[in-house]
């Protein structure tokens, strides 16, 4: 920016809990002052307008409280500001870190879907070897999980 400002509350000089009313008078006095149209014949006419040009941007940013509640929240950046890169760095950096941690993860997470397979494997042929032994035959034990499975779903339903 052209005075080096890292923020759009230096830029039109006023304090984080500026009401609306003290940005616009801020605004409205730097507009005053750096207007273009005043410094047409002279020779810092350039810097006039790339400081009005800043000042518009901090105005805009500011004047929308979406905008200004965007930008403390810190999901806004303010243009040239020196964070900018530093905290696109921390979020680099974070979603490397998830993305190892999630990588080194994924040999758990088979070996405990593994184990839970293997152990429903093992309830499931318990429940028919009981089914079985019941009496009638395969015929039976199918009829009895398939109303076990009919319970369990129901359940799952009622409980939504």
């Amino acid at each position: 920016m052209a005075n080096g400002a890292d923020d759009p509350y230096v830029v039109l000089g006023v304090a984080r809990s500026a009401t609306q009313a003290e940005i616009k008078a801020a605004y409205q006095a730097l507009v005053g002052k750096y207007h273009p149209d005043l410094h047409q014949q002279n020779p810092l006419a350039d810097l006039a307008s790339e400081r009005m040009a800043e000042i518009n941007l901090a105005y805009e940013l500011l004047s929308d409280p979406v905008q200004r509640a965007a930008y403390e929240a810190g999901f806004r950046t303010w243009p040239g500001s020196r964070g900018t890169r530093a905290q696109a760095a921390a979020g680099g950096a974070r979603r490397t870190g998830l993305t190892i941690l999630t990588i080194a993860a994924l040999p758990l997470i088979f070996w405990v879907a593994m184990l839970l397979v293997r152990a429903l494997r093992l309830l499931l042929v318990r429940l028919f070897g009981e089914a079985v032994g019941i009496g009638g035959g395969r015929v039976a034990a199918l009829v009895v999980i398939a109303g076990i499975v009919v319970l369990v779903l129901a359940w799952r339903k009622r409980r939504r």
